[in-house]
């Protein structure tokens, strides 16, 4: 039973493999002259030798190195009609990778040749950074390129430090310094921009920050305080505040006052109203009884005559 099964893996094994071959086969050219085939070649044109990979309608066919100023023969292809080539390839001296293409329509026996690009390292020049610390301490420095850290480096009182000395590409170039003032905690930055040619040097200038000393805060009160009355402009509002201030007092006196005194008032006026009254009261009394004796001693005389 162990062997059968040994058999059948065996017989499976075999198939896989020639199934790897056919699909190989698929691109390589085994018919007659009238067949219709591709055959590829690359061209290297740069000066280092190259690893090319070579795609077939988008698919990955082959890689072979390629010597410098040298042809390769990639192979002979089974392809019939209009097909697209396409080679890559990794550049040290750039650090980049390229890539070129050719679209083909293949009859019979048709030879398809790509070439490779010369790409020439760019040119590199040497930029010294140095920072010129004016504070009164020493300072730890961060140098960035193009956005991107370096390195760090102390850079002493009242001198002129090296912060780095890079090796850049020529042209544009965004230089900067950062540091933290170790009393204020306070975080500074300068930049340049930079268009490098030739070796070159920048300066960067670390002024001194915003310091802070113990009891500046209450001599700063009194100076301010002493100053006051020669700053008109500061000073006048104050007065009209206190101005404001005492207005607002007497007239809170006056308000709080003003009703007794009104209260006192009424009552001294109804105080004369009543007396008037009463004196009118008394002076129409007397009347009445002297019109009433009159009347009484006519009606007397009257009846006795």
């Amino acid at each position: 039973m162990s062997n059968k099964m040994l058999w059948h893996a065996f017989i499976a094994c075999i198939a896989l493999l020639s199934g790897a071959v056919n699909a190989s086969d698929h691109w390589n050219h085994t018919g007659g002259e009238e067949s219709s085939a591709a055959h590829v070649y690359v061209f290297n044109r740069d000066d280092d030798r190259l690893r090319v990979a070579l795609f077939i309608d988008g698919e990955f066919v082959d890689s072979r190195e390629v010597s410098s100023e040298s042809e390769a023969e990639f192979g002979i292809y089974n392809l019939e009609g209009e097909h697209s080539f396409t080679i890559t390839w990794w550049d040290e001296d750039t650090r980049k990778s390229y890539e070129t293409s050719v679209v083909m329509v293949v009859k019979n026996a048709t030879p398809v040749t790509l070439y490779t690009e010369k790409n020439d390292a760019p040119e590199k020049f040497y930029l010294t950074v140095l920072v010129k610390n004016d504070n009164e301490r020493d300072l730890d420095v961060c140098l960035y390129i193009d956005d991107k850290f370096e390195r760090c480096t102390n850079a002493k009182k009242s001198s002129m430090t090296e912060a780095g000395k890079i090796k850049l590409e020529r042209g544009m170039h965004n230089i900067s310094v950062h540091w933290r003032d170790p009393e204020t905690e306070i975080e500074y930055r300068k930049s340049r921009r930079v268009d490098l040619i030739r070796d070159d040097a920048v300066v960067l200038y670390a002024p001194k920050g915003v310091a802070f000393k113990k009891g500046a805060s209450s001599r700063a009160q009194i100076s301010d305080a002493s100053q006051a009355p020669s700053q008109p402009s500061q000073s006048s509002p104050k007065k009209e505040a206190a101005n404001n201030l005492s207005t607002n007092s007497s007239e809170t006196r006056s308000s709080i006052t003003s009703p007794k005194t009104v209260e006192l008032s009424t009552l001294k006026t109804t105080r004369q109203a009543v007396d008037r009254v009463e004196e009118w009261q008394n002076r129409t009394s007397n009347d009445l009884y002297i019109y009433a004796f009159i009347i009484a001693l006519a009606v007397y005389l009257l009846f006795r005559s």
